[in-house]
């Protein structure tokens, strides 16, 4: 259905035969050259969900925002308005569809940056692809046009209240393929949308209502930021589990607390992997217990497998969740092409992808007070097994790893303000007609931006650990220095004190997003 992509272009493949993760989404919106390929599957759903739609407006039922107004306005009747008419034809089914979504063209706030957006794109066509949504088979293609352009459209954060799916984010997407709205430069400039669209040498699509319905009413913008915080969530845990595994090997910590055998006899699958994970790296060659360390170390050691085990097991209930909602009909109606022609309801409501950005978020949010706490151990001359106090190469005249603490302290403080639900707290709209919302863009939002928060404090931990070994290479801390793993930052050591935030803004930078392949 769509142009073929030059031999060394990644390619997409979309359609109701392909179940999309977390990690592919994240991967094809990051690189601005993927290409999205819909399979032969796609193209025969396509085609009966809209002879549906052609059934139902021959038997003369109403089908909701074809031939009804929108939300409250539903018992109105709209002229149906003949949508087999060719795209970019005089028909005035174009303007129609342009004025169903205008009214949207609202939000607020900063725009969403540019790998979310199009992973909004990709989340909404993956949609349409299944077959439930009606809308006309070129659409797609169009659609895939102008993400293959590389335009990226202007769209707010703030406006989208997860119910009606995510009206307002989608909308001034849909708005930018129809020429209006504007484009995001890579400067950050703002682009007149029919103007970007000449440029690249994209027509602006004209829309049928059940077009321009089917590209806002979706829940694609909050699943794509909740499938990006799930794909970052993942990485940074298991970067979460190797830096524990390191702070065991280097201070010396019985491996007694990571026994396989001990987290068999509770039963919890995700702490008997994190246990393995942190004894991986513990227990390699070389790594001899301490005789100086106590029989049980703080929580913040004795426990992280329980912590982080609890973590893992939230991001997984968070990937199920959204992994069903990504490759699912969030739509209203759907088109059933196996029996009623037309289902009124309402998939578009993201209350799924709410609570599990929520629980995502309280999960990182541990995560980050738990590696603040494993900081503070390798700081603490009564814990860190015989280094100087805050890692400083000469304490006194230098202060070492006390400022990088207050930031990992304050980035704590702000990952537990933005930790309260968001899934319950829907506030009636819409003329009462969305008398209960999901909010689960300002959840997936919230849980996107936490990532960011633990990966940097993950990063200050890891440069802490580096320095460690600095220390005890040159004969400043007891204990051997063992050989760090290639991820480890590869940093000189902080001899005379100086500002970091270069440092941990790099490592961080890394740890947060997927490798190059």
């Amino acid at each position: 259905m769509s142009t073929p992509s030059a031999p060394d272009t990644p390619a997409l493949r979309i359609g109701p035969d392909v179940a999309l993760a977390c990690e592919d989404i994240e991967a094809a919106a990051r690189d601005e050259h993927t290409r999205l390929r819909t399979t032969d599957a796609a193209t025969e759903a396509l085609a009966s969900s809209r002879a549906a739609l052609e059934r139902a407006r021959d038997a003369g039922r109403p089908v909701y925002g074809v031939t009804t107004g929108l939300g409250p306005l539903v018992d109105e009747t709209v002229e149906s308005d003949e949508e087999s008419a060719s795209a970019h034809g005089p028909s005035p089914e174009g303007d129609r569809g342009r004025k169903l979504i205008a009214h949207l063209g609202a939000g607020a706030g900063s725009f969403a940056p540019p790998p979310l957006v199009r992973a909004t794109m990709i989340a909404r066509l993956q949609t349409l692809v299944q077959g439930h949504s009606a809308v006309r088979p070129a659409l797609v293609d169009e659609v895939i046009e102008v993400f293959e352009s590389g335009l990226i459209p202007a769209v707010p954060e703030v406006g989208s209240l997860g119910a009606s799916g995510d009206l307002t984010p989608l909308a001034h997407i849909a708005r930018v393929c129809t020429g209006d709205g504007a484009v995001v430069t890579s400067d950050g400039e703002l682009l007149d949308a029919a103007e970007a669209l000449g440029a690249v040498g994209c027509a602006p699509v004209r829309l049928g209502r059940r077009d321009a319905l089917g590209l806002v009413n979706g829940t694609a913008f909050m699943t794509a930021y909740a499938a990006h915080a799930v794909a970052r969530g993942r990485r940074l845990l298991e970067r979460a589990e190797a830096l524990t595994g390191l702070i065991y090997r280097l201070l010396g910590c019985s491996p007694e607390a990571l026994d396989a055998d001990l987290h068999q006899a509770r039963g919890h699958s995700g702490q008997v992997q994190s246990a393995a994970a942190i004894r991986d790296v513990a227990t390699r060659e070389g790594a001899h217990p301490s005789e100086e360390r106590p029989l049980q170390e703080v929580y913040s050691l004795r426990c992280a497998p329980q912590i982080l085990g609890a973590v893992r097991e939230q991001l997984q209930h968070a990937r199920d969740l959204v992994e069903t909602e990504l490759n699912g009909a969030t739509d209203n109606p759907v088109f059933d092409t196996d029996g009623a022609d037309v289902l009124h309801g309402g998939n578009f409501q993201g209350q799924q992808v709410a609570f599990a950005a929520d629980a995502l978020n309280e999960a990182l949010t541990q995560a980050g007070v738990l590696a603040e706490r494993q900081l503070d151990v390798l700081l603490s001359p009564d814990q860190n097994g015989g280094a100087p106090p805050l890692l400083a190469w000469e304490p006194g005249p230098n202060s070492g790893f006390g400022g990088t603490q207050l930031t990992a302290t304050a980035l704590v403080a702000e990952m537990r303000n933005d930790a309260q639900m968001a899934a319950t707290s829907s506030i009636p709209t819409n003329g009462d007609n969305q008398d209960v919302v999901s909010m689960g863009a300002l959840a997936a939002r919230r849980a996107h931006g936490q990532t960011r928060h633990l990966a940097t404090i993950l990063s200050i931990l890891g440069l802490a650990l580096t320095q460690l070994t600095h220390l005890r290479a040159e004969g400043r801390a007891e204990g051997a220095a063992p050989d760090l793993p290639g991820w480890m930052p590869a940093v000189d050591p902080v001899r005379e004190d100086r500002a970091l935030r270069a440092e941990i803004d790099d490592l961080t930078d890394r740890w947060v997003t997927p490798p190059t392949a």
